[in-house]
């Protein structure tokens, strides 16, 4: 089933009620993380059955570790292919990250050098990984915290990673302003100079910002800031009416209050820019 308009991260909080409740008009889709859904039996399985019969559903995962230096690792594609074509799942991504080293996972994304070599790399890497799941896959920005003199510009490595590889961008709105606010750059600059139409959907989430001076947190524990509703305005101006996603990870509300804000964030996002769902 094709993704449009509104889609709601899922959590275990709330994954038992909307499997077993009376279907939801409040969102559109589902996005899954399906590290925490594959090889899993019993009441887990029949939840994520019954969740696939009721709601369309993209896939983003945590584990690809698409960044880093190791080969990738078969086994975890193979398992994420088999989750993927069981549930009818056409969008699949993960992160522009890396989370493992040579000794295993790290269980964080870790921001990947922004070098000509790493750059060439990821482009592979990216492609071996399309060519095993049958399936143009769609990455993610990050935010981070430590920028590293010399490297090539975030906006120009993901537009030049577009480019060689084919992928997707699942542009995270709340990491843009994350990072611009942190590292002293312009959030729309950044966002013209990607290509107009690299974007697949969006991200919103909130952060914590402590004030001029200090440094902002993307926490996905707080409501979506009026300057990342602004910001995400002009993302669809630029980009188009994607499908959005509100992502909420720590401080979860009741489920009402979560779609209400869904509904208001996809709302602010569409109407300011002009667009309709």
């Amino acid at each position: 089933m094709p993704i449009h308009g509104r889609g709601l991260g899922l959590r275990r909080e709330f994954a038992s009620a909307l499997a077993h409740g009376t279907p939801r008009t409040d969102f559109d889709f589902l996005e899954v993380v399906p590290d925490n859904w594959m090889r899993v039996g019993g009441e887990s399985a029949r939840i994520m059955e019954a969740l696939a019969a009721r709601y369309p559903m993209v896939a983003h995962s945590l584990s690809l570790s698409i960044g880093d230096a190791q080969p990738l690792d078969l086994d975890y594609l193979d398992d994420i292919k088999t989750f993927l074509d069981r549930f009818g799942i056409d969008t699949y991504g993960d992160h522009v990250s890396l989370s493992r080293d040579s000794k295993g996972y790290l269980y964080d994304l870790i921001p990947m050098p922004r070098t000509e070599a790493s750059l060439r790399f990821l482009v592979e890497k990216i492609r071996a990984v399309q060519d095993v799941l049958d399936r143009r896959i769609v990455l993610e920005n990050i935010s981070y915290y430590v920028e590293e003199p010399g490297q090539i510009p975030e906006a120009e490595f993901l537009a030049r990673m577009l480019e060689g590889s084919g992928c997707a961008l699942l542009l995270d709105v709340n990491n843009v302003y994350v990072n611009a606010r942190n590292h002293g750059w312009d959030a729309e600059a950044f966002l013209d100079a990607l290509p107009a139409d690299a974007v697949a959907y969006y991200h919103v989430a909130g952060h914590l910002d402590a004030g001029p001076g200090e440094r902002v947190l993307d926490t996905h524990g707080t409501a979506v800031t009026q300057a990342v509703l602004t910001l995400g305005a002009y993302a669809v101006r630029r980009f188009g009416p994607q499908p959005v996603v509100l992502e909420r990870d720590n401080n979860v509300p009741g489920l009402a209050t979560l779609c209400a804000e869904l509904n208001a964030v996809h709302g602010a996002l569409m109407q300011t820019a002009g667009a309709t769902r």
